[in-house]
């Protein structure tokens, strides 16, 4: 039974890797709020290729004897585990649309951890018989209870966090759509939000979280709950916005929810870092 337990360990931590890849592989991009806007990873493959990577490290897992294979999910999540780092603060895409918090220490430490029962079964790999149906068996049971978990957590987020503006429609507190690609130059957000909105104040304690520079390019508009959005947001939820350009005038399409509005604050901070060396 004990000689079981390292292929038991490396099943376990592959099944929340085949989700996670499977859902970044199989959801069109245009639905994840993605934070990588340049290089190989930008969307619309950069989800995708981060998907197929993490299915293949979970079928490597599955598919190797019990020592490479803890090696290889050592690996996966100490990656994980500076990434996460790195995107602190960022809307959360590790399961695809899913409405999870924004990463932070909670994300970073679980793969943490994730990676320390992975040194254990690589320390506990030695001499131990490699066992196939164990490592499966693991992978598809962690694989269940991580979707059942996604699920749960998302629909709380669902119906927790949401609010209805004038007019409009019941909307998620971070929507799964993702800011569309603006040929237009971006030189400020104006952002709407309404007294006793939770998705309003949990977006306020993410835009606290940017630099000077980014923050500098937002103008906050409290809205009453009488009050009408303006064109081109009339009929959406708080908290919503839009990008500005020079002339002061609305560009491009509007972002509504947390994880889109941080993702437009985010685009438009970094253009306008730029255009300003």
């Amino acid at each position: 039974m004990w000689s079981e337990i390292p292929d038991a360990l490396a099943g376990l931590l592959a099944g929340p890797l085949a989700v996670a890849g499977a859902a970044k592989a199989l959801v069109p991009s245009g639905r994840l709020v993605w934070p990588f806007r340049q290089g190989p990873l930008r969307p619309p493959w950069g989800p995708r290729l981060t998907g197929i990577a993490e299915l293949t490290l979970a079928v490597a897992v599955v598919a190797l004897p019990t020592g490479p294979a803890a090696a290889v999910v050592l690996a996966a999540y100490t990656a994980l585990t500076g990434i996460a780092y790195q995107l602190r603060g960022q809307r959360c895409v590790c399961f695809g649309p899913a409405r999870l918090a924004s990463v932070g220490r909670v994300h970073v430490g679980a793969n943490a951890a994730a990676a320390g029962l992975a040194l254990i079964a690589l320390a506990a790999s030695e001499g131990a018989e490699s066992s196939l149906a164990v490592r499966l068996g693991a992978a598809a049971t962690a694989a269940v209870a991580t979707v059942a978990a996604v699920l749960l957590i998302d629909r709380r987020a669902d119906g927790e966090h949401t609010t209805r503006s004038p007019g409009g429609t019941r909307t998620p507190e971070e929507a799964p759509a993702a800011v569309e690609p603006c040929p237009e130059e971006i030189t400020g957000v104006r952002v709407y939000l309404t007294e006793g909105c939770p998705s309003c104040r949990v977006l306020g304690r993410l835009l606290e979280t940017v630099d000077p520079a980014r923050r500098a390019a937002v103008t906050t508009v409290l809205a009453g709950r009488g009050d009408t959005l303006p064109e081109p947001l009339t009929g959406l939820g708080f908290p919503c916005a839009v990008g500005i350009g020079a002339s002061g005038a609305p560009v491009c399409d509007p972002a509504e929810g947390v994880g889109a509005v941080k993702a437009l604050v985010d685009r438009v901070a970094v253009r306008a870092a730029a255009d300003s060396h």
